[in-house]
């Protein structure tokens, strides 16, 4: 299932740069405009959705996201309505198959499901577990005990909300500092994509690297075929890490987690920066 989630987003992705391209061509040609312009509209609901959070650097959205999923029916019933008065059948599948991409991207290929949250719960001490530093060297949580942490497990430099929460947290830096406490990033990514992370923001904040996801799966935060497809071209793995922040005080002990199971739903700073002041 997951592995079709992963083939499911970057066909889909695909679908709507190509269907907007077509849509604005029959537009041109005059070829069915009014049907042309309803599926603009189930069609830029996701072009504007994706340009959102890919160039505004959106860390989080609602589950459902009601707003864009009722601009895109009301392109659908646009599109049929037209078509039941002339019939054009690419013009048809195109926004029927967006409108059904949407659904499906929304409610099922961003939705984890069933996640484990037998290894993480606040109250509990975090497992100790292993990763590498920039520089090679091996280091483990129990080496990061003698003070607060905020650790942010992130996917890598390709997810754009992965990126926009990392960019959240660089803000709230100075405050973080502060109260004495840690900010830790961890991914599976690579040492060029996480060095190149680290370089853009700049920050003393601690980069780790996961490698071959061994702690992921110890902490139970492994995604099998959690990078959507295609992108090993860029040098990152198909399995993944599930998107988590921990929140941890001077001995180790969980005072917040956020085990989301949906990674467009990630939690607001608010509700975890003040944990800080007592832990």
């Amino acid at each position: 299932m997951e592995r079709l989630k992963s083939i499911f987003v970057s066909l889909y992705v695909a679908f709507v740069v190509l269907g907007v391209i077509y849509t604005l061509f029959q537009i041109y040609e005059r070829i069915n405009i009014e049907v042309g312009f309803c599926n603009l509209i189930i069609l830029c609901t996701a072009f504007f959705y994706f340009g959102l959070i890919y160039v505004n650097h959106v860390p989080r959205t609602s589950k459902n996201m009601a707003a864009l999923t009722l601009s895109s029916l009301i392109g659908l019933l646009g599109n049929l309505y037209f078509n039941f008065q002339s019939l054009h059948l690419p013009s048809l599948t195109i926004g029927v198959l967006g409108f059904i991409g949407w659904l499906l991207y929304t409610y099922w290929s961003t939705d984890f499901g069933q996640r484990d949250h037998s290894k993480i719960q606040v109250g509990k001490k975090l497992p100790d577990a292993s990763f590498t530093m920039l520089d090679g060297q091996t280091v483990s949580f129990s080496d990061y005990m003698d003070r607060p942490a905020i650790l942010l497990f992130y996917r890598g430099n390709w997810c754009p909300f992965c990126t926009a929460q990392i960019k959240e947290l660089v803000k709230e830096y100075k405050s973080i500092e502060e109260k004495g406490a840690y900010l830790i990033f961890i991914s599976p990514q690579s040492q060029k994509h996480t060095q190149k992370l680290a370089n853009k923001f700049d920050i003393p904040a601690i980069f780790l690297m996961d490698e071959d996801l061994r702690s992921a799966k110890q902490l139970g935060l492994f995604d099998a075929y959690g990078t959507p497809i295609g992108m090993e071209i860029l040098g990152y793995d198909s399995d993944n890490v599930y998107p988590t922040l921990v929140v941890t005080d001077k001995n180790g002990i969980i005072r917040y987690a956020d085990l989301t199971d949906n990674y467009r739903v990630r939690p607001e700073p608010s509700q975890y920066l003040e944990i800080l002041e007592t832990a």
